[in-house]
């Protein structure tokens, strides 16, 4: 009979902690290091979105010369700032290759693979007794006119020509508000997504912490690890109670993951994207559907309890997670006009948005697997905006690495050879 393996994730995240779960799964022994709280940071500051239909890379033809016009512009929902830093002019450099047509395609199946399983995997967490808040009405795409709906009609186009099994349905004027009463008259074209749903992420980390616990997994909270290296036969990880060994550790530190391994002699090409988002309790009419906001790019979700998460804005590079009002202020007024009647409650909700630093890549793809000549060190990073969708897929992608199967061709994209 084998020893059991032994393996420790760095970072409390959604991908963390689907890596751990899907780990322990395999009969694995995990331990979990979080230098904050669990779920903090990216995990908590978005939409909570599971969108297989929008899983397309950042990296887009056109993308550079876009999010460069709007950089200079205070309301800008996606900003790619230039600057003079070396290693940021050379991730802008390898975005720009990757926003080639060819790459932009190749990156588009990659994670349409990786998205195979996706809603498949959320249903197997919920059926194994994680607790967590997930609705399945689709997502609502809106725009003021049929113009700027194009590119997601199109898009659907690509992904089917692909393989994809999702569907859209467009929807008139007439038709939108008949599907979604709390929608105004500013939305002249709509479509809704088939396949895709909305969790509440808060209720998801939450969830896989709890239910990780009842496993036996160990969750170390407020635990920063300060180092990880090889020694003595095993991987040795060092926090501030002391140094533990084991057989394999996952680095899933989202945007600061070099901080870490600058120690280990590797370093990936990621940034921080920053985003924003604010939870309100409000009057009138509340959507029951999650909705994309084509013009403004932003993302609203309906949760229990009479909330609405208002999500958006990229900022590339995100220097800090410090929330700015008038960022908060700008995703709300860019949102209200496309609700009949529903306003938030006045209790100084501009204090209370949230930023947070998503981990991107230059082509778009998470960073998936073993560190060349590191045997038993591996990544589960550069999500971007897909962290929520690609968590549970990659937990079982990063288990079944570790547990020595043969890596698929479909996962050859997110390897590190050739990328770092």
């Amino acid at each position: 009979m084998h020893d059991q393996m032994k393996v420790f994730i760095v970072g409390g995240g959604v991908i963390g902690l689907c890596c751990a779960w899907h780990l322990q799964r395999q009969d694995m022994e995990v331990e979990v290091f979080e230098g904050g709280e669990f779920g903090r940071g990216a995990s908590g500051v978005n939409a909570g979105w599971v969108v297989p239909s929008l899983s397309t890379p950042l990296a887009a033809p056109g993308m550079i010369r876009t999010g460069i016009r709007h950089a200079l512009d205070p309301s800008g929902a996606v900003v790619i700032r230039p600057g003079l830093d070396t290693e940021w002019i050379r991730w802008l450099w390898r975005f720009r290759s990757a926003a080639s047509r060819g790459e932009y395609e190749r990156g588009v199946k990659a994670l349409m693979h990786l998205n195979s399983r996706t809603m498949e995997l959320f249903d197997q967490l919920v059926d194994n007794g994680v607790e967590f808040e997930m609705h399945a009405a689709g997502i609502l795409a809106l725009a003021r006119d049929r113009h700027h709906m194009s590119w997601f009609t199109q898009l659907f186009d690509q992904l089917r020509a692909l393989g994809y099994k999702g569907d859209i349905t467009e929807l008139s004027p007439a038709e939108i508000r008949a599907v979604e009463p709390a929608v105004s008259e500013r939305a002249g074209a709509g479509a809704l997504t088939s396949v895709d749903r909305h969790v509440q992420p808060n209720s998801l980390t939450a969830g896989l912490v709890a239910d990780l616990r009842r496993r036996g997994v160990a969750l170390h909270a407020r635990r920063p690890v300060q180092g990880v290296r090889w020694g003595g036969g095993a991987w040795q990880v060092t926090t501030g109670a002391g140094t533990v060994s084991g057989d394999a550790v996952v680095v899933a530190l989202g945007a600061r993951i070099n901080d870490l391994l600058r120690g280990t002699g590797y370093r990936l090409p990621v940034v921080g994207g920053k985003g924003y988002s604010v939870d309100l309790g409000g009057t009138g009419c509340m959507p029951s559907h999650a909705l994309y906001l084509m013009e403004p790019k932003i993302g609203l979700s309906p949760f229990a309890g009479g909330v609405i998460r208002i999500a958006g804005i990229f900022e590339l590079p995100g220097k800090d997670d410090l929330p700015l009002q008038r960022r908060t202020r700008q995703i709300v007024d860019q949102s209200l006009p496309f609700l009949r009647d529903w306003q938030p409650n006045p209790d100084g909700w501009e204090e209370r948005g949230l930023a947070g630093l998503r981990p991107c890549t230059p082509d778009s793809l998470p960073f998936l697997g073993p560190v060349p000549g590191a045997d038993g060190l591996y990544v589960a990073t550069g999500h971007g905006m897909l962290g929520v969708t690609l968590a549970p897929a990659t937990g079982e992608a990063i288990a079944d690495m570790i547990a020595r199967r043969p890596i698929p061709e479909a996962m050859l994209p997110f390897q590190l050879s050739g990328r770092m």
